[in-house]
């Protein structure tokens, strides 16, 4: 799956096969897009490969310690991806894919910060952020079988 930031300058290459795909709905992210929430897919920390630019790292100091670290354009601001440091994952913005009609979340997080018209029905649903992504990963492979 190919990739890239909204003004071109970073592109990159999804090596490894998505994890889950889910809506966070926090305030952060809100205010990030400008919209109602952020949509992510989760693959393998090692899945991702810029293959154009060279982006900014942003670390962010979370709650608890440890920071997130993201991947942004230079140029266009566009953040790209997020990896939580000490995790075997990263979160890929999904609206930076080149192609996301494929993607349909099997979760939303955050719901007790959501706008309710942006609520989706029939995917799992968590008030905040979830301390076990089990259910998100077996949500997925299960979608995926049933394909």
């Amino acid at each position: 799956m190919h990739g890239g930031c909204n003004c071109g300058e970073i592109r990159y290459l999804v090596t490894r096969a998505p994890l889950t795909a889910y809506i966070c709905h926090c305030h952060l992210c809100q205010k990030r897009t400008g919209s109602a929430f952020s949509m992510s897919i989760v693959i393998p920390a090692d899945g991702l490969e810029v293959t154009a630019g060279n982006p900014i790292r942003k670390e962010r100091p979370i709650p608890g310690g440890g920071s997130n670290v993201s991947l942004l354009c230079p140029s266009c601001y566009s953040r790209i991806s997020t990896l939580r440091e000490g995790r075997p994952t990263i979160n890929v913005r999904a609206g930076t894919l080149d192609d996301t009609s494929w993607i349909k979340p099997v979760a939303q997080l955050w719901t007790s910060s959501a706008q309710p018209w942006a609520l989706v029905d029939g995917i799992l649903s968590y008030e905040e952020q979830p301390s076990d992504f089990s259910a998100l990963l077996a949500a997925w492979k299960g979608a995926a079988s049933r394909k």
